[in-house]
C-alpha cells in the first residue's frame, strides 16, 4: 500500500524546527502523519496491515512566513489576506447565521477590506478559534495566489507534482491547502495521476466562493473539472470546519467526485489533521480503496 500525504495550512513550523533542512522537515510531518493516521487505522479497521511509512510531500517552506496565532494579527494581513479574510467571513456566516449576517459585518462607510468588524462578529458568534483558522487559512492562500508573486504558487505544485513522481502512490490524502496545491498539481500534468487509485481531500477549501473557487487554475466555468486519471475522488469535510464550506456540497462545484462525506470530529477544532487522519470515516475508506 503506497499513500502520500500533502500538507495544509500552519506546517511552517516543521520547517524551522528542523533548522531549514528541507528533508528532515519532511521527515518529521511523515513521522507524525504516519502516527495519526495509524492510530485511527488501528482502531477502526485493526486487521488492515499497518503502514512502514507514510511520505508527506512538503512545501511550506514555498510560501511566506505563515502569521501567528492571535486576532491581532488579522490587522497585519497584507491587502490580499484581508480580502480574503473578509470573504471569508461573510461566506461563514452566509452558510450559518443567515441573511442577518451580512449586516453584522457590513463596514458602514469603513475601507470595504478592513477586517477589524468581520473579525469580532466572527469571534462572538463562532470563538477565537474559528478566527485564528480563518486568519491563517488566508495568510497562506493570500501568499499561495499572491498576483504579484506566481513563482510562489508554481514552486509549491511542483514541490507536489515531484513528490507524486518519485512516490508513485496509489492514494493520496491532501488536507487543507494542501487540497488546492495538489488538485492544480494533477490538472497542470494529468500523466501524474496515472496509477493513483484514490485521492482523497480532507477539509477542503477548494469549493469556497470567492476565495478559492474562483481563483483556482484550471479556472472553473460553471463546474471544477474533476482531476484527470485519478481513480475515485472522495472528500470528507467536517461539518464545523469553516475551512471547508460548504461542508457536504463540494459535488456541486465540482465534475467527477464519487464521495462526499461529512463528519463530526472537534467541536475546538474542527480544522485539525489529526482528528481527519484519525477518524474512522477515513479509514473506512482506505479500507474500501486500497486492499
Amino acid at each position: 500500500m503506497s499513500i502520500l500525504g500533502v500538507h495544509g495550512i500552519g506546517n511552517r513550523k516543521y520547517f524551522s524546527r528542523a533548522g531549514n533542512d528541507l528533508a528532515l522537515a519532511t521527515e518529521n510531518i511523515g513521522a507524525d502523519w504516519l502516527k495519526w493516521l495509524e492510530w485511527g487505522r488501528a482502531r477502526h479497521t485493526p486487521v488492515q496491515p499497518s503502514l512502514a511509512a507514510l511520505p508527506v510531500a512538503y512545501y511550506a517552506d514555498c510560501l511566506a512566513q505563515d502569521i501567528p496565532m492571535g486576532t491581532a494579527d488579522v490587522e497585519n494581513l497584507d491587502p490580499l489576506g484581508r480580502e480574503l479574510f473578509v470573504t471569508w467571513v461573510e461566506e461563514v456566516g452566509k452558510d450559518r447565521v443567515g441573511a442577518q449576517w451580512a449586516d453584522q459585518v457590513s463596514q458602514n462607510g469603513i475601507h470595504k477590506w478592513a477586517v477589524r468588524k468581520p473579525a469580532a462578529a466572527l469571534v462572538k458568534h463562532f470563538g477565537q478559534g474559528t478566527c485564528d483558522i480563518l486568519a491563517r487559512a488566508s495568510d497562506c492562500l493570500s501568499s499561495y495566489f499572491d498576483p504579484q508573486d506566481t513563482g510562489r504558487r508554481e514552486k509549491a505544485r511542483q514541490r507536489i507534482a515531484e513528490a507524486i513522481r518519485e512516490q508513485r502512490p496509489r492514494a493520496i490524502l491532501a488536507h487543507s491547502l494542501g487540497s488546492v496545491v495538489t488538485y492544480e498539481a494533477l490538472c497542470a500534468e494529468p500523466e501524474l495521476g496515472d496509477g493513483v487509485e484514490l485521492l482523497v481531500t480532507l477539509g477542503s477549501p477548494l469549493g469556497v466562493p470567492r476565495v478559492v473557487f474562483d481563483r483556482l487554475d484550471p479556472l472553473p466555468r460553471n463546474k471544477g473539472i474533476r482531476p484527470p486519471r485519478v481513480g475515485a475522488w472522495v472528500n470528507i469535510a467536517d461539518v464545523g470546519d469553516p475551512v471547508a464550506l460548504p461542508p457536504g456540497h463540494l459535488g456541486e462545484r465540482f465534475e467527477g467526485l464519487d464521495e462526499d462525506i461529512t463528519v463530526s470530529l472537534n467541536v475546538v477544532n474542527p480544522h485539525g489533521l489529526k482528528n481527519y487522519l484519525r477518524c474512522r470515516k477515513l479509514a473506512e475508506v482506505l479500507k474500501n480503496y486500497l486492499h
